[in-house]
């Protein structure tokens, strides 16, 4: 036990036998940090392409995407969207579409647009608009990407509209596993006649099982290597934080020291670890 709280003193309290600074922070150390923060980078990665990126899919909901949106137009005094299974049944053929053409885009590569999709599901519409998102692991996140953009925004918050479908598909594009979310809305032409309004849980079932139905590993990988970056992460903040406070503490005056690159080193793996879980809008 002794050996214990002397090696965790050593690794974290600047004192005399470590050169009053902490083992945990000294350069040979940033070498070691270096080959973790890689390793973790790949085991990462591999956790996005062992189809748990599927799994984490499955929080995303029609039923959660569908309050969201509504929650975001009565903030902004505007009337709910009913809930279309006519545009779900277009978000659901433009969203295939992607994935046997594999291509992201509002456009397919042989020219149909989101107007075909729409009109060839039956909705005659006199006001029409889609908002698309991929690699979101929550719905909280596909909406707030879209509120954060202009052009989303806009078509969220349009008071033309009446009426929202959705889809969420998995599948690969462009050689990688991901989740596309496809958004239509639409305003039927008068006159014209729009199905029953449904409830989301009702529309949203056949994706839930389409994503049940992938193959899951019994670790998900992609939670232990997102769990493990924050350790990581931890670690050296609290080795920072402790260094700067004994050093402040017993007046510790050090030449060359190396706490901005210590500071820089770690900004960066943070960027690193958002700009793995951060998802796409068009």
């Amino acid at each position: 036990m002794e050996k214990i709280k002397t090696f965790i003193h050593h690794l974290f309290i600047p004192h005399e036998e470590n050169n009053f600074r902490a083992k945990s922070l000294h350069t040979d150390f940033l070498t070691v940090y270096l080959v973790i923060a890689f390793l973790m980078m790949i085991l990462f990665k591999q956790g996005s392409n062992l189809h748990n990126v599927l799994g984490f899919a499955t929080d995303i909901s029609i039923d959660k995407l569908y309050q969201l949106t509504n929650e975001q137009r009565q903030k902004n005094n505007l009337p709910s969207l009913v809930l279309s299974p006519t545009l779900s049944l277009a978000a659901q053929k433009k969203a295939e579409n992607m994935f046997a053409e594999n291509y992201w885009s509002h456009y397919s590569p042989d020219g149909k647009t989101p107007w075909d999709f729409i009109l060839g599901a039956g909705y005659k519409y006199e006001y029409a608009g889609e908002n698309l998102a991929k690699n979101f692991l929550f719905s909280n996140g596909v909406v707030d990407a879209w509120m954060n953009s202009d052009t989303h925004r806009d078509n969220l918050l349009k008071k033309d509209y009446t009426e929202v479908g959705y889809a969420i598909v998995n599948g690969t594009l462009n050689g990688e596993q991901t989740t596309l979310v496809v958004q239509e809305f639409g305003k039927p032409m008068a006159g014209t006649f729009s199905p029953p309004s449904v409830q989301a849980e009702e529309v949203s079932a056949p994706q839930q099982i389409l994503a049940q139905k992938t193959v899951q590993p019994k670790v998900n990988l992609l939670n232990f290597s997102f769990n493990l970056n924050v350790v990581f992460m931890v670690f050296l903040i609290i080795a920072l934080a402790l260094d700067f406070y004994f050093a402040s503490k017993f007046n510790i005056i050090r030449i060359g020291g190396k706490n901005t690159a210590h500071l820089l080193f770690l900004i960066f793996v943070l960027i690193g670890l958002f700009m793995s879980t951060i998802g796409v809008i068009i």
